[in-house]
């Protein structure tokens, strides 16, 4: 009698147990099969549990029906019954849970044999992995340990297996990548090089080691930088492909996580084996012999279980007799192997996390290499599971990294100032040249306006006016342009023979004539007739002081200007009777787009100031500032004497402005 194999029936009528069974009858040898018929209204596991489950789809079952059947059996060989050949509906049912789909005609066919065959021989194999259980629970916790991706090829590069490992980083599925070859995933300008380099190690049987540095496509699109260690075992009679070991350096902390995550591992592998528990573990010792990771294992007494072939190149005198050992023993012979030192730091940082392995530890060995133990306890044997990685490199990118965070922050900060000054720049110009042409606008209304009847002195005096503050205009573009050279440093002053009194009368007069509701009284004793200066400049910072004076005080119309000599220098001095600065805020009132809190509702961009204190040290001069909230500003420049110049040999015909009180109307 052969071996009893249980099927379950799960149909609407009972004709189909009866095919099942005549197929079944003529198909399998070795196997006295037996039925057992549910309905889909009252499904429950029967006892024995069904080795083979045959899901009849005639009528069409809904997809949640299904779904629900293949989880109430997952784990079970399930065969869903279907004369509907639609290939989309075909993906919909596997993807629903079943291992096959077939119709009652096709299980009737060599194909149909073929397919009991193959069940038969899962079901072989099934039994065949009980028998090595033991021996594959060790070695799938180290697998499911390992940090890297792992792709198998065939001599042509195509895509025989794929490690969970990889579909859970690159995003893809299992069936999206097998039997495609692996350069339709590699960037363009890594293709060439890739090939060649596949080639060469083609070219080397048994070949290990070769280091390669790749860009990949994920699922999602997104190109990650892979570094690649590839072995050719075509000629090894278990694995028999090219096998490589990817690591994904674009974000090296996902490392930290790959161990836990590769659990699935062993159990995708299974599917790879052969039959026989000898072949099974040496193709996860051939796996392991590829890992670039350093692997041992620790029984509950504390002693080497398990050790991965890495630790018979790192410590070839000490290896061979550290199975059995207790860890500590064993780490102090490494330790003399190297020439670690017992009052060494790093052994007694490293000796102490060995006494008890958990967790994560990073450590930096004598050679300068760094390393990181992880450790990992196996439920099912109370092994712990201590992985060594070297994160050289990755201690270098991390430490490159974060140089290159510091220098983008430098760089961004910078930006954000070229930004706020381009933005500054905009509210100066609408800032600065608003007096020369309101002066403009004003005269031109007025011969618009009035032309026809003004006299001709009146007019000629309007069009000089015009004239004079387009020469205003004129100038205060360079002074602008001037200042932005200051900022870059690549402006100076352009010094020459400048009349002093007369720039200060001028522009007193232009401020009048924009604000004749205000009062300008100036007053100027003792100045040089000739003074070494940039009279542009100068002028335009007394445009600003006369500006921000009659714009601060609109209720108080009286602005102050007084100009003397005072020892060896030339004090300037513009008071108004205005708002005031509060005293907390005027050490900043000279920083640039600084405005003071009771400024609010007076329009200004904060630059006048700024500008003005930048003329002033232009010529090695100072300001200061008096105010009182309520009372007024006094702003007070002063000018070296060092550039004045005695009259003497100028041209006696220079026109010097007049001197003493006077107000300006």
């Amino acid at each position: 009698m052969g071996k009893i194999l249980n099927s379950l029936v799960i149909s609407a009528t009972s004709a189909t147990q009866a095919a099942l069974e005549d197929i079944m009858q003529n198909n399998i040898e070795g196997y006295t099969p037996r039925f057992t018929t549910v309905g889909f209204e009252n499904l429950v596991t029967p006892q024995p549990e069904p080795d083979l489950v045959f899901i009849n789809n005639v009528p069409p079952q809904p997809i949640e029906t299904l779904e629900y059947i293949t989880g109430l059996f997952a784990g079970h060989t399930q065969v869903l019954l279907d004369d509907d050949h639609d290939e989309d509906n075909r993906r919909a049912f596997m993807k629903a849970g079943v291992d096959e789909v077939m119709s009652i005609a096709e299980l009737q066919s060599p194909v149909g044999r073929h397919l009991l065959e193959k069940l038969l021989a899962l079901k072989d194999l099934a039994d065949a992995e009980a028998l090595i259980e033991q021996s594959e629970e060790r070695f799938r916790g180290i697998i499911e340990h390992a940090h890297d991706m792992i792709i198998l090829l065939d001599a042509d590069g195509t895509v025989l297996y794929t490690s969970p490992a990889f579909g859970r980083q690159m995003g893809y599925d299992a069936w999206e990548v097998l039997g495609q070859t692996i350069f339709d995933f590699v960037h363009d300008s890594d293709r060439y090089i890739m090939r060649q380099n596949f080639n060469r190690l083609l070219a080397e049987p048994n070949a290990a080691g070769m280091s390669l540095e790749f860009q990949m496509k994920n699922k999602a699109g997104v190109w990650r930088n892979l570094e690649a260690i590839g072995s050719n075992l075509l000629s090894n009679v278990t694995v028999q492909a090219v096998v490589f070991n990817f690591r994904d350096v674009t974000e090296q902390k996902q490392a930290e996580g790959e161990l836990e995550k590769y659990r699935r591992h062993l159990e995708e592998l299974i599917e790879k084996r052969t039959r026989e528990a000898e072949a099974a573990n040496q193709r996860a010792d051939t796996v392991l012999a590829a890992s670039p990771d350093t692997l041992i294992a620790i029984d509950s007494k504390g002693c080497i279980s398990f050790m991965s072939q890495h630790y018979f190149l790192r410590y070839p005198k000490s290896a061979p007799r550290l199975h059995g050992l207790h860890i500590l023993d064993a780490f102090d012979l490494m330790a003399d192997e190297v020439h670690l030192s017992k009052d060494d730091q790093r052994y007694i940082q490293m000796r102490e996390w060995w006494k008890n392995p958990q967790g994560t530890r990073e450590f930096r060995l004598a050679s300068g290499m760094w390393v990181r133990l992880q450790a990992r306890r196996m439920a099912s044997t109370g092994e712990i599971v201590v992985s060594t990685t070297d994160i050289s490199e990755y201690k270098r990118q991390q430490a490159l990294l974060a140089a290159q965070s510091a220098e983008l922050a430098s760089a961004l900060e910078k930006e954000k100032d070229v930004v706020e000054q381009q933005r500054t720049f905009i509210s100066m110009v609408s800032h600065e040249f608003r007096t020369p042409l309101t002066i403009i606008d004003g005269n031109a209304q007025i011969i618009l306006s009035r032309g026809a009847t003004l006299p001709r002195e009146m007019l000629e005096r309007r069009a000089v006016t015009i004239r004079s503050a387009v020469e205003r205009l004129i100038r205060l573009i360079e002074t602008l342009l001037s200042a932005h050279m200051i900022e870059s440093g690549k402006l100076t002053v352009e010094i020459e023979d400048c009349n002093l009194a007369q720039v200060i009368e001028e522009a007193c007069t232009d401020q009048q004539d924009i604000s004749p509701s205000h009062q300008i009284k100036l007053s100027m004793r003792d100045l040089p007739p000739v003074m070494r200066l940039d009279g542009k400049v100068i002028r335009q910072m007394m445009a600003n002081l006369l500006s921000n004076a009659v714009k601060y005080s609109p209720q108080s119309p009286l602005v102050e200007v007084m100009a003397f000599a005072e020892a060896d220098s030339v004090v300037i001095e513009v008071t108004d009777y205005g708002v005031g600065i509060p005293e907390d805020e005027q050490p900043r009132i000279f920083g640039k787009y600084f405005r003071a809190s009771t400024s609010g509702g007076i329009p200004g961009s904060g630059l006048g100031l700024s500008l003005v204190k930048q003329f002033v040290e232009l010529h090695n001069g100072s300001i200061s500032l008096r105010s009182k909230v309520g009372v007024g500003t006094a702003l007070t420049v002063t000018l070296p004497l060092a550039g004045v110049v005695e009259a003497q040999g100028l041209r006696q015909d220079a026109e010097t402005a007049p001197q003493g009180e006077q107000g300006i109307q």
